[in-house]
């Protein structure tokens, strides 16, 4: 089964936990999203990040997908895994639970980045 759609980012607040002398930050960041596509619904996600000096970043974080799939309620818990450079962001992400989509629980999908705060992503 592959799932394919796209996500809104609907708000992004993020906090500076450590600033280096050098100029890199650690930082935490809440997300809200809405997604389209195979899956429908809103999502929360914090990320934890690493940003250079030269403005790039990695991250890891926990999302938490609450919506419909396949008409469907869907609930799914995924773990990121990605990075942001040159202003795009791409993340490399697995299924880590699921109560309503067993199924899907170790599947992996990745994203990329597009304009207006949009994202592509496909799973499976």
């Amino acid at each position: 089964m592959q799932l394919k759609g796209t996500f809104q980012i609907t708000d992004w607040q993020e906090s500076v936990e450590k600033s280096f002398d050098e100029g890199g930050k650690l930082t935490t960041a809440k997300v809200y999203q809405t997604y389209s596509g195979d899956i429908s619904g809103k999502s929360e996600i914090t990320y934890q990040m690493n940003y250079e000096t030269n403005g790039n970043a990695s991250f890891i974080g926990f999302e938490f997908i609450v919506g419909t799939l396949a008409d469907k309620p869907c609930k799914l818990t995924i773990k990121h895994d990605g990075g942001f450079e040159n202003g795009l962001a791409k993340s490399q992400f697995s299924i880590i639970n699921s109560c309503t989509h067993k199924e899907l629980v170790g599947i992996t999908g990745k994203f990329e980045s597009a304009e207006g705060r949009k994202a592509n992503f496909v799973i499976g």
